[in-house]
């Protein structure tokens, strides 16, 4: 039997209101992680979990090893949870998985990053499947701007499949962001990052069972927190709102040296008003929007807290191992 590799893993999965047969796969991923590596640790988030879900795997603390359970106070979106877990970790590698990732890919993750000299690997599903037309037109438009204007490249089928090794564990968690998402701020650390393709189970190839108008906020976090863009934009706007003016004013001066009807620019008038207004609210309301997330920092409120944490009775896979050398 090839013996256990040395590297310490972390693995940090998360469970919500939408999670099924936790106790089955928390079994899975010991089963995995007791196999290949000498030194592990399971970090179950629970994110608002069912009640009966929760009490099943409580149960595994006394008889399996190395598993924590963190419970948080209330429910918080995805990529919040996750940093709960990635703070909380202690491995060498960190591997995060959503719900229904399948656990018997986790070695090809954390082979990736300790042989491949890689920093970052992250998984895109190629069976992933959006729940309708909408949300697949709004999400490959959204990577493009992401692409094109945040410098951002995340595939369209980016999944929160990810390992990572200690140093962009350490990168990610220092960030003072009051709002952080995984995968835009792994993209930015600049680390050395590389995809893997997998597929998803046939049954659950719906990866988030966010609301159509929870992903459409979430893309205006995005865009308002990883860059200026938006703001560039507005200037432009108020750029060309200007030049317009002065065209208008133009257009003003001369009508009233050629014409004695004067009325009859009522309706370029009000068009010309509309269209200003127009451009003043869009730059309104892009303004609001960053001045909320500025708020948001200067409050320093921590992004999650924690209600409860609970840990097995064995906390170390590898009871021999000391982190201390004695020389004789």
């Amino acid at each position: 039997m090839k013996k256990p590799s040395d590297i310490f893993v972390s693995t940090v999965i998360v469970f919500d209101e939408e999670a099924k047969r936790v106790e089955e796969k928390a079994l899975l991923l010991s089963r995995t992680l007791k196999q290949r590596y000498a030194n592990y640790e399971i970090i179950i988030i629970d994110n608002r979990m069912p009640k009966t879900e929760l009490t099943k795997v409580k149960q595994l603390l006394d008889t399996t090893p190395c598993i924590r359970i963190i419970r948080l106070s209330r429910p918080q979106d995805t990529d919040t949870a996750i940093f709960a877990g990635v703070e909380a970790s202690i491995g060498d590698i960190v591997c995060i998985l959503y719900q229904n990732d399948p656990v018997a890919l986790i070695p090809e993750f954390v082979s990736k990053i300790h042989d491949n000299q890689s920093d970052l690997v992250f998984g895109v599903a190629r069976n992933l499947k959006r729940r309708s037309h909408i949300e697949k037109i709004g999400a490959r438009l959204f990577y493009w701007y992401s692409k094109r204007y945040l410098h951002i490249d995340i595939p369209n089928g980016g999944t929160y499949f990810i390992a990572m090794n200690r140093s962009a564990a350490n990168a990610l968690t220092r960030s003072g962001r009051f709002m952080r998402h995984i995968r835009h701020m792994s993209k930015q650390v600049g680390f050395v990052s590389e995809n893997y393709e997998y597929d998803l189970p046939d049954n659950e190839t719906v990866y988030a069972h966010t609301k159509t108008s929870g992903m459409f906020a979430r893309a205006i976090d995005l865009a308002s927190n990883y860059s200026n863009h938006p703001l560039r934009v507005i200037t432009y706007f108020g750029i060309f709102a200007g030049f317009l003016d002065i065209v208008y004013a133009a257009y003003v001066v001369v009508v009233n040296l050629s014409s004695n009807n004067v009325e009859k620019g009522w309706t370029s008038l009000s068009l010309e008003m509309a269209a200003m207004f127009l451009i003043l609210f869009l730059i309104l309301a892009i303004l609001a929007e960053y001045i909320g997330k500025i708020l948001n920092q200067t409050q320093q409120e921590p992004p999650y807290h924690i209600m409860q944490e609970l840990s097995s009775k064995v906390s170390i896979a590898d009871e021999t191992r000391r982190n201390v050398t004695r020389e004789l």
